[in-house]
C-alpha cells in the first residue's frame, strides 16, 4: 500500500505516548460501540501499533486482529505483546474471504493515503464485513462544528509528520473523501471529538 509505510522507528515508538490522552475517549467509544453491537470478530484495518486492539482485548473481545503494511508500526505492536494478533498485510487487497468479520475499523488511516488507495481500503473493508455488520470510521472532519483550535491542532500534527502523509491529508480534507467513500451506506451512529476536528461514523455494511 504505497504511502502508508512512512512512519519512522522514532514516530512509531512515540505514537501511543503522544496520542494517548487526546484519543483515549475515542478508543473507548469504539469499544463501547462494538460491545453494544454484540460483535465477535473484528478486523482493525491499518492497525498501527495495535493500541485500539489492546483496548478491545481488555474489554473481553478476543476475536480481534489487525493488519498493517508499516514494518515500524508493526514492530511496535509486537513489542506491545501483539505478535500473533497484528500481521503484515495490504489493507487495500487482503487475503480474507468475503463476509469474514462482524466489524471493520478504519481509525486515523484513510487520510494519510493516496485517494485511490484509501478508496480501495474502504471498499475492501466493505467486502470482508458481513452484511449488517459495522464499518467504523474515525478520521478528521472540518465543518461548522469544528473549532479553530481543532483545525489548527490537526493541521499542525499532520504537518509535523510531513511528506506524502501531509500532502495526502490536505487532499483528503479538501475533497471530503470520507463522505464520498461512504455514500449510500446507512449511518447508525455519529460522534465528534477533539473540539470537533475528529469524527466517528458507524455505518451498516450492505
Amino acid at each position: 500500500m504505497p504511502g502508508h509505510n512512512h512512519y519512522s522507528p522514532f514516530l512509531a515508538r512515540i505514537y501511543d505516548k503522544v496520542l494517548h490522552f487526546p484519543i483515549l475517549t475515542i478508543r473507548n467509544s469504539i469499544v463501547k460501540t462494538i460491545i453494544n453491537g454484540g460483535a465477535k470478530s473484528v478486523i482493525d484495518m491499518c492497525c498501527g501499533t495495535g493500541n485500539q486492539i489492546t483496548y478491545l482485548r481488555k474489554a473481553g473481545i478476543k476475536g480481534v486482529m489487525g493488519i498493517d503494511i508499516s514494518d515500524n508500526m508493526l514492530h511496535q505492536a509486537w513489542r506491545n505483546g501483539l505478535k500473533d494478533v497484528c500481521v503484515k498485510m495490504d489493507a487495500s487487497d487482503t487475503t480474507f474471504q468475503g463476509n469474514s468479520f462482524d466489524v471493520a475499523i478504519m481509525s486515523f488511516s484513510l487520510h494519510e493515503m493516496l485517494a485511490e488507495t484509501a478508496q480501495k481500503v474502504f471498499l475492501e473493508s466493505k467486502r470482508i464485513v458481513k452484511p449488517g455488520g459495522l464499518l467504523i470510521l474515525v478520521d478528521y472532519s472540518f465543518d461548522k462544528h469544528t473549532r479553530p483550535l481543532g483545525r489548527f491542532s490537526a493541521r499542525a500534527l499532520e504537518k509535523f509528520v510531513g511528506g506524502d502523509h501531509y500532502r495526502n491529508f490536505k487532499f483528503f480534507m479538501a475533497n471530503n473523501l470520507l463522505s464520498k467513500f461512504a455514500e449510500g451506506l446507512e449511518l447508525k451512529e455519529q460522534k465528534r471529538f477533539l473540539i470537533g476536528a475528529v469524527g466517528m461514523w458507524v455505518f451498516i455494511a450492505d
